[in-house]
C-alpha cells in the first residue's frame, strides 16, 4: 500500500512537473515572437514617419482633389519601398467607416498594383487608432493573396496640421517564426537545466521526506519502549502492592481475632497515613506524567528513598507526553540509583519541582550524591553517564537521551553540584 502511494506521488509530481515546462516553453515562445513583433512595428514605424516627413503634402492634397495618380509621390514612394525592401508602401485614406482605403501604392510589379479606393485588410482596430491620430501597427496578418506580413502606420498631416491620411509599410514576416524557434533552440539548455534542478527538488523532497517519517519511526519506537519499560515497573507494584495488601489484611485479621482492637485501630490508621502519602505529594492531572512518576514513587519506596513533588497547582507542561516521559524516567532513574548508593550526612530524599516562569517551565532534580571529579564532567557528554552500572541501554544513554530531547524544545541544561547535592535543571 505504501509502496503505491510513494508511486502515485511520483508519477503525479512527474506530471505536473511536465505540465509546468510545457507551459514555460509555450510562454517563452509566445513571448518571444510578440517582442520580435514589436521589435520589428517599431522599427518601420520610424522608417514610415521618415517617408511621411519627406512626403510633398501640397502635391498629395492635389491628388486628394482630383485622384488623379501623381506620378512624383508614385516615384518617391516606390524609392523608399525598394531601400527598405517592403511588400507595400502606400497610403491611406480614412472615411466614417471601419474599413480605411489604398490611395497611392508603390508595389513589386505591376500586377500587384492597387487601384485608387481599393479596401484595405488593415484591421477596423488600427483604422480607429488612426482617426485618432494615432501610429499603429498589426499583429500577423496571414492573407491568401499578400502572404503573411504585419502592416504599420503613421498620420500625414500638413503643414496646417490637418490629417490627410495614413502613410502605411506592410513588411513580409513569414520569418518571425523561424527567429522566435531559432530564440528558443539557442534557450535549450536554460530550459534542460531547469527540468534538471526541478527533477533534483523532487527527488530532494522525497527523500527529506522519507528521512523524516525514518527518524519519526525511531522516535516511536523509542518511546514504545520507554512506555512498555514504565508500563511494567507500574505493573510490578501494582502486584506487589496487591501482596502487601493481603499481608496487611492477614494483620489486623489476626488483631480482631485476638480482640486487641487498639491494635488493629492504631494499624488500619498507619496504613491510611501510608496509603495518602503518594496523594499528599503529587497531585498531578496528566495521566502518562500520573504513571510515570507513581512507578517511580514505588521504586523510590522500594529502596527506601523518599521521592517528593512540589508543583504548582497549575501544571505546565511545555512538551509531548512521551518527551516528559523519555526526559524524567532517565532523571529519576539516574537519581534513584544515585542515592540509593548514597552514604552521607543529608536524608535519602528526592525532589523534583515543577516551576512555570513566563511562558517557560523550569523542571530540576535534586538528590544526594558523591560524585568524583571524573563522574562530574562526564555527565550530559555524547556518550551519556550513569552513576551506576546497569545492563539497561536505555539507561546507559540516559543523559544523551535527555540531552536531546530537550535540544528539540530548544530548551537549556544547567547541572549543579555543591555540598553532595546533585541539581539538574531543564529550562523548556
Amino acid at each position: 500500500m505504501n509502496s503505491r502511494r510513494q508511486l502515485i506521488f511520483l508519477v503525479t509530481s512527474f506530471s505536473i512537473l511536465s505540465i509546468l515546462t510545457c507551459s514555460k516553453l509555450a510562454l517563452s515562445y509566445y513571448s518571444t515572437e510578440k517582442a520580435t513583433q514589436t521589435s520589428l512595428a517599431k522599427q518601420y514605424i520610424a522608417i514610415a514617419e521618415n517617408i511621411e516627413n519627406g512626403l510633398d503634402t501640397a502635391a498629395y492634397e492635389r491628388f486628394l482633389q482630383t485622384r488623379q495618380s501623381d506620378a512624383s509621390v508614385i516615384q518617391y514612394l516606390e524609392e523608399y519601398r525598394s531601400r527598405i525592401n517592403a511588400l507595400y508602401v502606400y497610403t491611406l485614406l480614412l472615411d466614417d467607416s471601419d474599413v480605411a482605403k489604398v490611395m497611392l501604392s508603390a508595389v513589386p510589379s505591376i500586377d500587384d498594383r492597387l487601384p485608387i479606393g481599393f479596401p484595405c485588410t488593415v484591421p477596423a482596430k488600427q483604422v480607429n487608432q488612426a482617426k485618432k491620430g494615432m501610429v499603429y501597427y498589426t499583429n500577423i496578418i496571414k492573407d491568401a493573396q499578400h502572404g503573411v506580413y504585419l502592416s504599420v502606420g503613421v498620420p500625414i498631416v500638413n503643414d496646417a496640421g490637418k490629417q490627410l491620411g495614413v502613410m502605411a509599410i506592410d513588411i513580409e514576416a513569414s520569418h518571425l517564426g523561424a527567429i522566435s524557434d531559432e530564440v528558443i533552440n539557442s534557450n535549450k539548455i536554460i530550459f534542460t537545466i531547469d527540468i534538471v534542478f526541478a527533477v533534483i527538488l523532487l527527488l530532494a523532497f522525497f527523500i527529506l521526506r522519507k528521512w523524516h517519517k525514518t527518524s519519526l519511526k525511531q522516535d516511536l519506537f523509542e518511546s514504545e519502549q520507554m512506555y512498555i519499560s514504565e508500563m511494567g515497573k507500574v505493573m510490578k507494584s501494582i502486584k506487589s502492592s496487591r501482596h502487601d495488601l493481603l499481608n496487611h489484611f492477614q494483620v489486623l485479621n489476626g488483631l480482631l481475632s485476638l480482640q486487641k482492637y487498639d491494635k488493629a485501630s492504631e494499624y488500619l490508621k498507619q496504613l491510611t497515613v501510608d496509603s495518602k502519602a503518594l496523594d499528599l505529594s503529587l497531585r498531578i492531572s496528566n495521566p502518562v506524567a500520573l504513571i510515570l512518576f507513581q512507578s517511580k514513587w514505588e521504586l523510590a519506596q522500594s529502596k527506601g528513598i523518599e521521592l517528593l513533588f512540589d508543583t504548582n497547582s497549575e501544571e505546565c507542561y511545555q512538551m509531548e507526553s512521551m518527551d516528559l516521559v523519555k526526559i524524567f524516567s532517565n532523571l529519576l532513574d539516574n537519581a534513584i540509583d544515585a542515592t540509593e548508593t548514597y552514604e552521607g550526612k543529608h536524608p535519602r530524599r528526592i525532589v523534583l519541582t515543577f516551576q512555570a516562569q513566563g511562558t517557560q517551565t523550569v523542571y530540576s532534580v535534586e538528590n544526594p550524591a558523591i560524585l568524583s571529579a571524573k563522574e562530574q564532567k562526564s555527565l550530559f557528554q555524547k556518550e551519556g553517564y550513569s552513576s551506576k552500572e546497569n545492563t539497561d541501554a536505555l539507561r546507559g544513554n540516559g543523559l544523551k537521551i535527555i540531552s536531546q530531547t530537550v535540544k528539540k524544545y530548544h530548551g537549556t541544561i544547567r547541572f549543579n553540584y555543591e555540598d553532595e547535592m546533585v541539581r539538574i535543571q531543564i529550562t523548556i
